[in-house]
């Protein structure tokens, strides 16, 4: 059986059509969106499908037909198609670290455009130029324009944390975007696609005829996998992995749910797999970590130190949807980016009181995640995974001495300019040792609610349970002592069977390590 070619490295629909790559058909939102709108804004993670989407709505406008032959679209537009000129922007191709970083980017694609239409005489700004691009493609044409941008928010994510330059990206893209609106006249269709859907930034007050589909459930699965489009397109795939490893398929089918599905974009929690990692699991025929493996953008970690942000309560945080729909520069929550980034989604919704609860996706996130805090908020530098895994086998075979020796080893390496913001993160030990137990992979609860009190961290394993107490600028004595005072550990001594230990640890901020721990068992 011939291999199945995955389209792991290419966003281009006519390559993908023409080469023999697997293409899941998205043709029928395509048909949708055309027949019921003309101007639209999707918001969804980086490596999620948005270039693929906007690269197959220039070659429908194009009138490419025969690369649709066989798909959804040629069924329900049995009619000749008409052909369209097309503007596609793509704003990704820059690395925006200076003030001429977007001037470059779209003078660049108006001279391109300016010479394929013939216009010499150039005195005007690049919104100017663009209106005269978009007239002229009209009048020549004697058809309406096609506009597609992708990444919009590009110059804006890479600038947020330089307020000069931010200002500046901000004004030039309000000026280039506003012109869409005053030419509806000569526009056919327009979409723009993007992460973050920044508000409060003027960028878009004078677009309001947008029309925002990120949290519509009939766009849903727009880009993405769904369960059924899993197991229709991937069987190969599938059948080929569980082959390599011995595994059933159904056993296949759960991991690659464990690891890679999860994403939900609307109230209607329509099941979405990333399909970054996805396609890369079938063309490895294996588990990996694969859209977590760039690292967790400066942006977000950035947000969750300068807050003192309690990291354990991004899985199961409650927000509006306006917060999710709009980002401001200003005031940046850190729910709301690591929603439009990918890194929680939505997990339930309360009609009642039109609240979101997010959490997690899946595993690969969770743990992607995890580590890059801890790389953030230690040293940046070491085998964080190694550590992990040396620290788990000692909460495993009951050995907390050995699990806290690790612990001070490990926050012993962490460099002194870090150390020197510990006064100012008050969660910073808390943070460090939450992701640590939660990388474990063990039964691992933070501030764990007992009628007493909560629990700063609960570990149950098959044969132990730990009760641990954090103190910072305290002592392992005053730990015990509130463990005890509270009677945190009552609760697993009956019918739990295991062994149980009362570890209380005591932070110092002189020394930036544990000072004293004690251990007691039950």
């Amino acid at each position: 059986m011939k291999e199945q070619k995955y389209p792991v490295s290419t966003s281009d629909f006519e390559r993908i059509r023409r080469e023999g790559y697997l293409y899941v058909d998205k043709t029928a939102y395509i048909h949708t969106l055309v027949k019921y709108g003309v101007f639209y804004f999707l918001g969804r993670p980086r490596r999620f499908g948005k270039s693929l989407l906007l690269s197959t709505l220039e070659a429908y406008f194009l009138g490419k037909r025969d690369l649709f032959k066989g798909l959804a679209i040629d069924k329900l537009e049995p009619e000749e198609w008409t052909a369209y000129p097309v503007l596609h922007l793509d704003m990704s191709r820059e690395a925006f670290i200076d003030k001429s970083s977007l001037q470059n980017l779209l003078e660049g694609h108006l001279i391109y455009w300016e010479k394929e239409l013939g216009i010499i005489d150039i005195q005007a700004t690049a919104a100017q130029r663009f209106v005269n691009v978009i007239r002229e493609t009209a009048n020549r044409s004697g058809k309406k324009v096609v506009i597609l941008i992708d990444e919009y928010d590009s110059p804006l994510s890479a600038s947020i944390d330089n307020p000069e330059l931010l200002r500046l990206y901000r004004e030039q893209l309000h000026g280039f975007y506003t012109v869409l609106k005053s030419l509806e006249t000569h526009i056919q269709f327009c979409m723009l696609t993007g992460v973050t859907k920044f508000g409060k930034v003027s960028v878009f007050s004078g677009l309001n005829n947008l029309k925002d589909i990120s949290l519509s459930d009939r766009y849903a699965g727009i880009c993405g996998i769904t369960e059924e489009e899993l197991r229709s397109y991937f069987s190969r795939g599938i059948k080929g992995m569980a082959n390599k490893y011995g595994w059933s398929e159904e056993e296949t089918l759960e991991k690659l749910k464990y690891n890679y599905d999860g994403y939900h974009f609307s109230e209607g929690m329509t099941d979405i797999y990333n399909p970054y990692s996805l396609l890369n699991a079938m063309a490895d025929k294996k588990i990996g970590s694969f859209w977590c493996a760039s690292g967790l953008p400066t942006l977000l970690s950035k947000s969750l130190m300068e807050k003192d942000y309690d990291v354990e309560r991004l899985n199961g945080s409650a927000v509006s949807v306006s917060m999710l729909e709009n980002i401001s520069v200003y005031s940046t929550e850190p729910e709301a980016l690591f929603y439009q980034t990918g890194y929680l989604t939505i997990k339930d919704y309360d009609p009642e009181t039109e609240l979101f609860t997010l959490g997690y996706p899946n595993r690969e996130v969770e743990r992607g995640i995890l580590n890059d805090i801890l790389r953030i908020y230690s040293s940046g530098d070491g085998d964080v995974s190694g550590m992990v895994t040396l620290m788990r086998e000692s909460l495993r075979k009951g050995r907390p001495e050995e699990f806290v020796r690790l612990l001070k080893s490990f926050l012993s390496g962490i460099p002194s300019k870090l150390r020197s913001k510990v006064s100012k993160y008050e969660n910073y030990y808390h943070t460090i040792f939450y992701c640590i137990t939660s990388l474990i992979g063990l039964d691992v609860n933070a501030e764990y609610n007992t009628s007493e009190g909560f629990i700063d961290i609960l570990v149950k394993t098959p044969d132990y349970i730990y009760v641990i107490e954090l103190k910072v600028n305290g002592t392992a004595e005053d730990a015990i002592r509130q463990i005890e005072l509270k009677n945190y550990a009552d609760p697993f001594y009956t019918g739990s069977g295991k062994n149980i230990y009362k570890i209380g640890i005591g932070f110092s901020k002189s020394t930036h390590n544990i000072e004293t721990y004690k251990i007691c068992k039950d």
